[in-house]
């Protein structure tokens, strides 16, 4: 039923955290898209939920799975097909009240029965929040980039890279940060060419920063209102469509207002104004 998954996200549908990864290099025709999500704050809603899309737009139930994770919560998950034929999710693994040293990452073979493989720890020192690991996949090499807060109080989130160590995921490296400092958490990042673009939910703003390399540095090219999207955003995504034109995705959670998306052109120097899903 799948040709190829190259999207996966997390949809949000009363507005809580996006998450999205290309999960295949190349583009074809009947592209079919696979969104991860959580539903909300009650424990009945912190599990794994699967919809699909043929145009990234509109998304239709393929799987309540009730799967929650080794804890029983899971959030913020994002979603890969990896060579192995078997589809992964790394997870936020606790409510975001509650602290987290961890994220965790598990496997599928139908997107309908999961099983955890790994649970990671930060490896950061004093860590109390571990949040919303987004794959990111180079060269055959799958990361995890994951906002961790060692504040105590959710105040000082920085970015880690964890980078999996075999095929099957169940080994994983320590931290590397990236140089995302300043209380930004929901890093999304995809590579143009040879620039690596960021999008990470601010105090404020989502911004955009460009670099390099992965572990920076980054220069934020896009701050404050820069898109005119306004604030009462976080957990942005891109996925890249078919055209080789982008869709963005922003979790109005401030408004409750589910998933905002929009468009962006092939180099990600111009990106439109966010509807609703």
């Amino acid at each position: 039923m799948f040709a190829r998954v190259l999207l996966a996200a997390v949809v949000l549908i009363s507005g809580f955290a996006v998450a999205l990864t290309v999960a295949a290099p190349a583009r074809a025709a009947g592209t079919t898209y696979v969104f991860a999500t959580f539903k909300g704050d009650a424990a009945a809603d912190e599990k794994l939920w699967i919809y699909t899309s043929t145009d990234a737009v509109n998304f239709t139930l393929y799987s309540n799975t009730g799967f929650g994770g080794p804890t029983g919560v899971l959030r913020d998950p994002t979603i890969m097909k990896n060579t192995d034929g078997k589809y992964y999710i790394a997870f936020t693994t606790q409510s975001w009240t509650t602290a987290s040293t961890s994220f965790s990452v598990a496997s599928s073979s139908d997107l309908i029965h999961w099983t955890t493989v790994a649970t990671v720890p930060s490896g950061v020192a004093n860590t109390h929040f571990t949040w919303a690991p987004e794959f990111y996949i180079e060269g055959g090499t799958v990361r995890a980039i994951v906002s961790i807060d060692n504040s105590g109080n959710g105040s000082a989130f920085r970015t880690y890279s964890y980078t999996a160590l075999n095929t099957g995921m169940t080994s994983w490296s320590g931290p590397t940060y990236i140089g995302i400092a300043g209380n930004y958490i929901d890093t999304f990042i995809v590579k143009v060419g040879s620039t690596y673009h960021a999008l990470s939910k601010g105090p404020t703003w989502i911004e955009h920063a460009t670099a390099s390399s992965l572990t920076g540095p980054l220069t934020f090219i896009g701050t404050g209102n820069w898109a005119g999207w306004g604030s009462g955003l976080e957990a942005p995504g891109f996925v890249q469509l078919d055209n080789g034109t982008w869709r963005t995705y922003a979790d109005a959670f401030a408004s409750g207002g589910g998933i905002k998306t929009g468009t962006a052109n092939a180099t990600l120097t111009t990106f439109s104004g966010l509807g609703n899903i």
